[in-house]
């Protein structure tokens, strides 16, 4: 029995070692782990960026992360795999984990570290408290963040902290990054302490509303956050002449220098005066120098007057105004910060001309509009089916929202300060009325100019959370897309319809393009982003039916696209088919007439008239033609009677020989001249084999030094010529009563075998 004591005794010994000998493994480890810490937290970025988190190695040694995970707050989610490589983080180094890594560099361009594209995201929450748990290999917790946007990192900027030996769960070691990057992945966070570091605070320009001849007061606000003083700094002022936002030397207005010393969390202030301003809009730059400074991304400050009108300090100006809305839309007015950094709109101001004392409050909460980006302030959600392109995210609903008159009526947008940040006094002859809004054309001009302003050309009426329609508009050039072929007197199965043809070299955006048709007008577009490449074509029908007879256009591919629209009328009689830009210039225009159909057909129901050549003038009776295709027409491809002249000499005729026998192929030729004079007195004849004159088509008349004519193989009675070889002669003389110029060529009428 005492033999047997002992046994068990020696056996509990021996468990009580394996214990303590795993605990103190157990605390090496944890010791281990507590080195790694949750540095800062991309929670909010704005689409398209992704979300990451970064770590700090915050010691000495490096790390081994192999098989490390982490979640967020929500328990159904899934432990995720940040790695399953044996992966170290170097001694007082980062690694970011991210959700997409591609991502991460786009928008961190310079980004050089440490990054792992975790295996699955879990989606973090940018309201209320959430989680950022971070585990070791043995599911054992390394660093667990639990924070909310109270805490900053809002507004597409990430949520960074201050201090890396700082408490992980103290909302004062974490704030809003202030770098202009929005984020410091893999490097040294913008509001941790550094020994030296200048910031350029704050910088007012006063008055609020210079006029000519006033003195404009620049005020600077200079702060020390840094742990050391600073001394022999220099504050820089600009005058942006050209408006690039870069201070160049030749711009220098004044150099200020402070031998300090500037102690940690002073601050101070400097004013400078421009007496004697002249109108117009100006641009100022402050720039902090100073030679030991560890982060000179907060150093500059940007600001702009319009002297004569308002200061555009914040950035934030009105850009759309949709005051007169057609049923059930909404009034609404859109913002645009103009700005290289967001800004906040909590308890920002909105008023018309009548309640410019009693402001409405926009927001009492934190609403940031990101750097060149939009927001709207609208009466209602009623805005939103509307617009299918509308961001949701970037709307505030102010059911109080001023009533805005459709004529002589002003918005005014006030900051937290109640400062009047911008000012619009507009009239309903800038434009906006009647379901269109007015739409603001430049950001660098002033706010109440009229000529700053225009009715919204946007296919939706207006463009409410992106880029003003008159932005986008690159006006057209004639002929760039032109009427090609008209099916004015269809099939009774079939509908009538027009084709156009883009000649041009150019990708042409046809939003807000139309086809005035006799009387009517039709859109040649069905969406705000309709496109149509070089060389394609485009067919504008009156119904569906056009698919019974040409089926193949129910297979769009990029040479050609179809739409449907119910206005599309084209008269038997003849009639104008003019097509003009979004800015209602006139592109191509034909008054076709049903006489320029082919004399040989009898009956031309059914048949389209085609455009021989594209290169030719639309309003001229031999560039026209019936179609020879079986179908009656070719819409979506190119004409069956198409032809082209592509020689380059003097005098050239092609094809040739060409048959005018009206099946489709080379019936047509087309006789191409180029003269030394600009402008001639022109004689085109055509002779047959034995001298005779069989054709005149120019007698005597103006043309320019280089023309075209098309040739349809019949003589001056409106008669087939036989097949055989005859002779172009052109005779010119200058205009001017000059240069006699005469030269002829051969062609050759052929029959198909």
């Amino acid at each position: 029995m005492v033999k047997l004591s002992f046994i068990i005794k020696i056996r509990l010994n021996i468990f009580k070692m394996k214990r303590i000998f795993l605990l103190l493994f157990l605390l090496a480890a944890l010791t281990a782990n507590s080195q790694v810490i949750i540095n800062e937290v991309m929670y909010a970025p704005v689409s398209p960026m992704k979300e990451w988190f970064e770590i700090y190695n915050n010691s000495a040694s490096p790390v081994n992360i192999q098989n490390w995970k982490w979640r967020d707050a929500a328990q159904s989610n899934p432990i995720r795999t940040i790695t399953t490589q044996n992966i170290q983080i170097p001694a007082y180094s980062f690694a970011v984990v991210c959700e997409d890594s591609a991502n991460l560099k786009t928008y961190f361009p310079s980004f050089t570290g440490l990054v792992l594209q975790s295996s699955g995201w879990n989606a973090l929450n940018n309201s209320g408290d959430e989680n950022v748990v971070v585990y070791n290999s043995s599911t054992v917790i390394v660093d667990s963040l639990t924070y909310n946007n109270s805490w900053g990192g809002t507004g597409g900027f990430s949520l960074e902290r201050k201090n890396p030996s700082g408490p992980t769960n103290s909302s004062s070691n974490w704030g809003t990054c202030i770098d202009p990057s929005k984020g410091t992945p893999g490097r040294v966070n913008s509001l941790t302490p550094k020994q030296f570091d200048l910031y350029l605070k704050s910088f007012d320009v006063t008055p609020a509303n210079p006029v000519v001849g006033d003195t404009l007061k620049l005020y600077f606000w200079i702060k020390n956050i840094g742990m050391d003083p600073a001394l022999n700094y220099t504050l820089n002022i600009y005058k942006d002449a050209n408006f690039d936002s870069v201070p160049q030397p030749s711009e220098m207005l004044n150099s200020q220098l402070f031998a300090g010393p500037l102690n940690s969390n002073d601050s101070v202030d400097y004013r400078f005066n421009i007496p004697g301003a002249d109108s117009g809009l100006k641009q100022y730059i402050g720039k902090i120098v100073f030679a030991s400074d560890q982060d000179t991304a907060n150093n500059v400050l940007i600001r702009s007057v319009n002297v004569g009108g308002h200061v555009v300090s914040t950035g934030i100006l009105i850009n759309e105004i949709m005051y007169a809305p057609q049923s059930p839309e909404p009034e609404w007015v859109e913002l645009y910060n103009n700005s290289s950094n967001p800004i906040n709109l909590k308890n920002w101001k909105i008023s018309d001309s009548t309640s410019e004392n009693s402001p409405v409050v926009i927001t009492a909460s934190d609403k940031y509009v990101n750097a060149n980006d939009y927001i709207v302030i609208a009466k209602n959600s009623s805005i939103v089916p509307l617009h299918l392109l509308i961001d949701t995210n970037k709307i505030i609903y102010v059911s109080s929202l001023p009533t805005l008159n459709n004529d002589r009526d002003k918005v005014i947008i006030f900051n937290n300060a109640s400062a009047k940040v911008d000012e619009v006094s507009y009239k309903s002859s800038w434009g906006g009325s009647s379901r269109n809004s007015l739409e603001r054309i430049s950001a660098l001009k002033p706010s109440n100019d009229s000529t700053n302003w225009i009715n919204s050309l946007d296919c939706e009426f207006s463009s409410p959370t992106r880029q003003n329609s008159f932005s986008n508009v690159i006006p057209a050039v004639r002929n760039d897309l032109v009427v090609n072929e008209i099916m004015f007197d269809p099939l009774t199965s079939s509908c009538e319809w027009i084709e156009l043809y883009n000649r041009s070299g150019k990708y042409l955006n046809l939003n807000g393009w139309k086809a005035a048709i006799g009387s009517s007008s039709v859109n040649i577009f069905d969406n705000c982003n309709f496109t149509l490449k070089p060389g394609a074509y485009l067919v504008v029908a009156a119904d569906t039916t056009l698919y019974s007879r040409f089926g193949y256009l129910k297979f769009a591919d990029s040479t050609y696209r179809v739409v449907i629209n119910s206005g599309v009328s084209l008269s038997n009689s003849g009639s104008l088919v003019k097509i003009h830009d979004v800015l209602n210039t006139t592109v191509d225009s034909v008054y076709y007439s049903p006489k320029w159909h082919n004399s040989n057909i009898s009956d031309t129901k059914g048949y389209s008239l085609e455009r021989i050549s594209s290169e030719l003038a639309g309003n001229l009776p031999s560039n026209w033609s019936s179609s020879a295709d079986m179908l009656g027409g070719t819409p979506g491809k190119r004409n069956s009677i198409y032809t082209r002249n592509n020689t380059e000499s003097s005098l050239s005729v092609s094809p040739n020989p060409f048959s005018p026998d009206g099946d489709g192929v080379e019936d047509f030729t087309i006789i191409k001249y180029k003269l030394k004079a600009n402008t001639s007195q022109v004689r085109v004849k055509i002779f047959d084999v034995k001298g005779r004159v069989v054709r005149t088509l120019l007698n005597n008349q103006f043309s320019a030094g280089e023309s075209q004519i098309i040739f349809d193989g019949k003589d001056d009675g409106g008669n087939k010529l036989r097949i055989g070889i005859y002779v172009v002669f052109v005779e010119a003389v200058d205009d001017r009563g000059g240069t006699f110029e005469q030269t002829k060529t051969t062609l050759v009428i052929a029959a198909k075998l």
